[in-house]
């Protein structure tokens, strides 16, 4: 079944669904308003801190579930897919051939009834591991900011442009191992700078894989 497959089949299966009840992570937690203040100049490294620890606590969640790659290279988390399910991407092993893992990330139990388990497992084709190696070399930029601004840019037909800020919280967060270390992006779905092009190029080899294997029960 492919993932777009899957995503049809996941949107009925949570339509009416709770949503799981999880503690928020202490960095998500609203400020009282004199420290907010006080934090205003550091307020994308706050949030961006926050959605690293979102993405931690729903790869923790996956890991009550089954084992996940204990090093990937890439690590692409989907906080809420079209589905409304979140997803888990990771990118493991060297080129030529890149491995993908995938899977949904489960609910609480009375959820998991209503929502399959989904798991995937399959080759990167080589020409689409080489445009990832080239995005990660982009990654390693510190000119590449760590948070991306929640804003989509439109080009009128007069040339001008209109900047619209993004207010739903659809966000995706990538760890990317660099030679210079582990870093963190967090980027708006409707993002399209290199971080945003390499979660595409990683999410779109899942969405039209016919290796999706899932558990109805």
């Amino acid at each position: 079944m492919s993932r777009l497959g899957l995503l049809l089949l996941s949107a009925l299966l949570v339509a009416g669904a709770a949503s799981a009840v999880e503690e928020t992570p202490e960095s998500c937690r609203p400020k009282v308003a004199g420290t907010a203040l006080a934090l205003a100049g550091d307020a994308e490294s706050a949030q961006l801190q926050c959605d690293i620890d979102r993405a931690a606590q729903l790869a923790a969640r996956s890991e009550r579930r089954s084992a996940t790659a204990p090093r990937p290279v890439v690590r692409v988390v989907d906080t809420a897919s079209p589905s409304g399910t979140a997803y888990i991407y990771d990118v493991i092993g060297t080129l030529p051939n890149y491995w993908l893992e995938a899977r949904n990330v489960p609910g609480d139990d009375s959820e998991r009834t209503r929502v399959p388990a989904c798991t995937l497992g399959t080759n990167i084709p080589a020409d689409v591991s080489q445009l990832i190696s080239s995005e990660l070399t982009s990654a390693a930029s510190e000119a590449l900011p760590e948070y991306g601004a929640r804003e989509d840019i439109q080009v009128n037909p007069d040339g001008s442009k209109r900047v619209v800020l993004l207010l739903d919280t659809h966000d995706i967060i990538t760890t990317v191992e660099t030679e210079a270390g582990t870093r963190h992006f967090s980027r708006h779905a409707r993002a399209s700078d290199e971080i945003a092009r390499l979660n595409q190029t990683i999410i779109g080899v899942a969405n039209f894989s016919d290796s999706w294997v899932c558990d109805a029960n």
